[in-house]
Parts: C-alpha cells; sequence; structure tokens
C-alpha cells in the first residue's frame, strides 16, 4: 500500500483541515473510469482501513457511445480487483441532453445513497474543473453564486451530504498519479469532440490564455472563486438571518418595510428564499426584479406568480393562491 505521495499527502490535509470525510463514514463514489476518478478511488482505497470508510463505486452508462459497454466492464473489473461494491445504471434513452442526463444523474446519486444508508456522496471534481465551469458560467451570463457554483461540500438530506476532496487538485496532478501508479485510464474520446462547447473551453481557449495572457489561470480561477465564495456565503448568511426576524409568525407573509430598508443583493436573496422555503419556487431575475420594484415603490398591484398572487398590505409583503373562476 502506498500512502506518500505528495497527492496522497494534500488529499489528507484537505479532508482533515475541512471535515470532510470523518471516520466510520459510508461512502458512494461516482466512478467513471477517467483519470480523476480513478486517482479519487486509488487515494479513498489506501486509506479505507485507516479511516474506517465504507466505500462502495456507482457508475452511469449513459450509452451514447459505442465503447460505453467495454468502459463500464473495465469499471466494474477495476471495482472487483479492490473488492468494492459497485452499483451500475444506464442512461434511459429518452435523456439525450448533457442536462438531462445530469439531473438525473444527480436524483440517482441521491436516491441511491439513501436507499442504501450511505451518508456521503464523493464525487472527483477538481480545481481544473471549478476553473472550467467559472469561466462557462461567466460566457453565459451569470451571478456571483455562479461564479463559485462547486463548492467542498453540500448538504442534499438531512442523511446525505455530497463531497468533493479534490477540488484543490488540479488535471495534470491526477494525471501524473494515475501514471505513477499505472492506473488503467480510459481514453473518453467524446472530451476531443470540439462541437461542446465545453471540449472547446477545454482544448482550445485554456491552452491559448495559458500560452498568451495568464500561464496559471486554473490556479487564479480556483482563487478568485473561493473569494468569491466567502462573499456569497457571508450574504447568504446575513440574508437568512434577516428572514428568520421578517417573517409573520402565522401567515405566508414578510415585513416588507424593512425590506426596502436593505441593499438590492439582500432583497433578491430574502425573495429567493421566501419563495423557495414556502412554495418550492425557483423565482428567475426578471421576476426578482418585478417584486423589488413593487417593494421599493410601494405599488399598489398585485403581481401573479405561477399559481400565486403577490401584493402588498399596510406591512406585509404577502402571497396568496389564485382563485379559479367557475363557469356556470
Amino acid at each position: 500500500m502506498f500512502q506518500n505521495s505528495f497527492l496522497h499527502k494534500k488529499f489528507i490535509s484537505t479532508i482533515e483541515k475541512n471535515n470532510l470525510l470523518p471516520y466510520n463514514s459510508s461512502l458512494l463514489v461516482s466512478f467513471s473510469g477517467g483519470q480523476d476518478s480513478l486517482a479519487l478511488v486509488k487515494i479513498l482505497y489506501d486509506f479505507k482501513n485507516i479511516y474506517n470508510w465504507k466505500i462502495s463505486l456507482i457508475h452511469f452508462d449513459h450509452r451514447w457511445r459505442s465503447d460505453s459497454m467495454l468502459v463500464s466492464k473495465q469499471v466494474i473489473k477495476y471495482a472487483k480487483m479492490c473488492n468494492l461494491s459497485v452499483y451500475y445504471f444506464e442512461c434511459p434513452k429518452y435523456l439525450n441532453t448533457e442536462e438531462t442526463s445530469r439531473k438525473w444523474r444527480y436524483l440517482t446519486l441521491i436516491n441511491t445513497a439513501y436507499v442504501n444508508n450511505f451518508n456521503t456522496i464523493v464525487l472527483a471534481h477538481t480545481a481544473t474543473d471549478k476553473a472550467e465551469t467559472m469561466l462557462s458560467n461567466l460566457f453565459r451570463g451569470t451571478s456571483l453564486d455562479g461564479l463559485s457554483s462547486i463548492h467542498w461540500s453540500s448538504q442534499l438530506s438531512n442523511a446525505v451530504h455530497l463531497v468533493r476532496p479534490l477540488l484543490n487538485c488540479y488535471r495534470s496532478e491526477t494525471s501524473w498519479f494515475c501514471r505513477k501508479y499505472f492506473l488503467p485510464v480510459w481514453i473518453d474520446q467524446s472530451n476531443y469532440n470540439n462541437s461542446l462547447s465545453r471540449n472547446r473551453l477545454r482544448q482550445e481557449l485554456i491552452p491559448y490564455i495559458k500560452s498568451y495572457f495568464q500561464p496559471q489561470i486554473e490556479q487564479k480561477c480556483y482563487l478568485l472563486s473561493s473569494l468569491i465564495s466567502l462573499d456569497v456565503d457571508f450574504l447568504e448568511q446575513e440574508a437568512l438571518r434577516i428572514y428568520s426576524l421578517i417573517q409573520h409568525e402565522e401567515l405566508l407573509a414578510m415585513n416588507y418595510l424593512v425590506i426596502k430598508l436593505l441593499h438590492p443583493s439582500l432583497q433578491s436573496r430574502i425573495l429567493k428564499i421566501f419563495f423557495i422555503s414556502n412554495l418550492d419556487l425557483n423565482l428567475n431575475s426578471i421576476q426578482i426584479s418585478d417584486i423589488i420594484l413593487l417593494i421599493n415603490q410601494s405599488i399598489s398591484t398585485n403581481i401573479n406568480i405561477s399559481n400565486y398572487i403577490l401584493g402588498t398590505d399596510g406591512t406585509w409583503l404577502y402571497v396568496g393562491a389564485k382563485t379559479k373562476c367557475i363557469k356556470k
């Protein structure tokens, strides 16, 4: 057993500093067979007995490539070699886009963890992924939240949380690690299909930036994203604190006179918290802007949102269900 590489040491330092993977944790590890997930599984396996982790793998076969079955066979073979159980799922044929398949993967991960009593889902996202996601979101147009969208950990439910313990490692490091330990990396040919914007960013744009503008672009993006995360966390905590003070004790309402005194950034965050926690509605930027206009200018009109009506009444910003007119 080898535990002395710099990546082993970096990994242990990271999980202990951030309290990511405590002793006796039950881990469900997403395993694609690529270099990042192979490095992750190898490191977890090397420390398995020391931390008394219960480890199982989960693999998703999208059947989008002719070699996908061969990848799955190799993944299962490697799991058996490590004496680890593996959950295998085929993507339904009707999910034919990256976005729909991503949502399916996450739902399947959560359900599998919940049903089989895993308390932690582990993903192999790296600092390189964080930089790519940040740039991709920037080009699409995003908020501060979108520039810090990949975090060390996320609480998915009371019983399950998600952890990314390689988030301060780079793809060049996991590549070196796989070569050092002769790990059987499966090369995904679709990663070189430059008709996909993510691949163009990875294969063309980032190398160009490294050559002509900033050789350490991945590190700089990682640092910027981490700094933004601190600001986002502060704003979220402050919004939650204020929201807890201005809720109506009985009705679905908030004190809008207090909201009027706040910065627009806090106003929008409090509104999002209000609608998500009470109605499971994720408002878009236009809806948020309309509500803030209603609050700040004290406009005496109602706003229709989904199946609800939003209005003001003296001190309170309230929400009521729409009434349906029944034709006789």
